[in-house]
């Protein structure tokens, strides 16, 4: 091969491979398994790969179709030894590339032929030259896309369990634009056609345009989490806040308290009759709370949210009881668990306020089952709640009550089910989890 001929190539990948490595560090810069020296170190290393693999593609096209699928193979183990992430989304990503580059390959081979240029050969000065003018309208947009889209998501990537999945959409176009390349005789002979560069550019318009849908849902349903873990936090301070009030509400009437049985001990002390003084510690102590911490189950959240409902019951002279085995390590995240025991205890708590009857009671139980969560809470209620659509009617409005509707999706998004009763004056529930 001609030296001029080597070099027009060796021009032609620098300018092709440059702006699509950009593009593949970009979203991840503060993921590097090294430091940035020793990864940069390796692009030289990449480009020969490619330059020698660009100059044995033009031998011949059944070499190519083996080298395309090495070049994906290398570039993915590349991926994997420089950056810390999962393969995933590292394939995500190339294989996103790797469709960008396939369509800027067949504009430029369309622009060089359909041009009134003499020179038609792939490599040439004319084909570096329009490789820069296609860059320079659609670079823009991508680098956008990686850095403010995909890169940011990536930063989420432990909150979110579908990227494991979502390569498979990016593959699909790629298998589709080799797929059309090769079985047309290459890119050139490809691009050699009007209609086939109007169909080049339409698929990858639509290709660009699912992969942006997937990463604005993607970003949606990061938000969603977020969200709901604000909504935790706030749920833990708004329990935290009430079991202050509560304690500073003892704190008054214990001080107030406090005055009336130094009065009667005082009384006793001037009497001399230490024995009744004696027997009237001793029953007043009996009479204090308990001073040990009650632990319920490991998870700090649930643990507080139970005993702050079994604090409430026993304020409003309601029995609670509770018998609590509740697995360490399970896939239910601690904010879903709130919600769902919140809604239960909440629900639970104002039906027994509302009942006049002597000894009201809420009973709470949660036991593993296998690989299954089986919870039963059951409580006083006479009154037999109006059933709606939905569920049941808030006792607070006329509408369906948002508490039990919130624990059937609680239910159903870990596999489960929610079912409630009325029987006998007492109001059961039973969910099933199975994470």
């Amino acid at each position: 091969m001609e030296p001029i001929k080597i070099l027009k190539i060796f021009l032609y990948v620098l300018l092709d491979l440059t702006p699509c490595l950009i593009l593949a560090l970009s979203p991840f810069r503060s993921h590097f398994r090294f430091s940035c020296l020793k990864t940069y170190l390796l692009i030289p290393l990449l480009f020969l790969t490619v330059f020698i693999c660009r100059l044995l593609t033009i031998q011949g096209l059944p070499a190519a179709k083996i080298i395309t699928v090495l070049w994906i193979g290398a570039y993915l183990a590349l991926y994997v030894i420089c950056l810390k992430l999962p393969v995933s989304i590292l394939l995500f990503v190339l294989l996103t590339i790797l469709n960008y580059g396939s369509f800027k390959a067949i504009i430029v081979n369309g622009l060089t032929h359909f041009l009134p240029f003499p020179s038609a050969e792939r490599y040439s000065l004319l084909s570096s030259i329009l490789l820069l003018f296609v860059y320079l309208f659609t670079f823009p947009f991508m680098y956008q896309m990686m850095t403010k889209k995909i890169g940011p998501l990536i930063n989420e990537a432990d909150n979110n369990r579908y990227w494991r999945f979502l390569w498979l959409v990016p593959a699909t176009f790629c298998l589709s634009y080799y797929y059309n390349l090769y079985a047309n005789g290459g890119i050139m002979a490809f691009s050699a056609k009007n209609s086939n560069v109007i169909f080049a550019l339409l698929f990858n318009l639509g290709a660009l345009f699912v992969t942006f849908l997937i990463l604005q849902l993607l970003k949606e349903c990061n938000d969603k989490l977020l969200l709901e873990e604000e909504n935790h936090h706030l749920a833990m301070q708004s329990i935290r806040y009430e079991n202050l009030n509560c304690r500073i509400e003892e704190a008054r009437i214990a001080r107030h308290d406090l005055r009336q049985h130094l009065s009667v001990m005082q009384s006793f002390l001037q009497s001399k009759d230490y024995q009744k003084l004696s027997d009237y510690i001793h029953e007043y102590i009996s009479t204090l709370p308990s001073d040990s911490t009650i632990t319920y189950c490991e998870d700090y959240a649930l643990n507080a949210l139970i005993v702050y409902y079994e604090n409430m019951a026993k304020n409003h002279q309601i029995r609670f009881l509770a018998d609590i085995d509740y697995p360490p390590e399970n896939k239910i995240l601690s904010s879903d668990a709130v919600i769902l025991f919140g809604n239960l205890l909440e629900n639970a708590l104002e039906a027994c306020m509302r009942e006049s009857v002597p000894d009201p009671f809420i009973s709470l139980c949660i036991k593993p089952m296998n690989s299954m969560i089986i919870v039963a809470l059951d409580n006083t209620c006479t009154q037999l709640p109006e059933r709606c659509k939905d569920g049941f009617a808030s006792a607070k409005k006329s509408r369906t009550g948002i508490g039990t509707v919130s624990i059937s999706k609680i239910a159903e998004k870990y596999n489960g089910a929610a079912q409630f009763e009325f029987k006998n004056g007492v109001f059961y529930s039973s969910v099933l989890l199975s994470p």
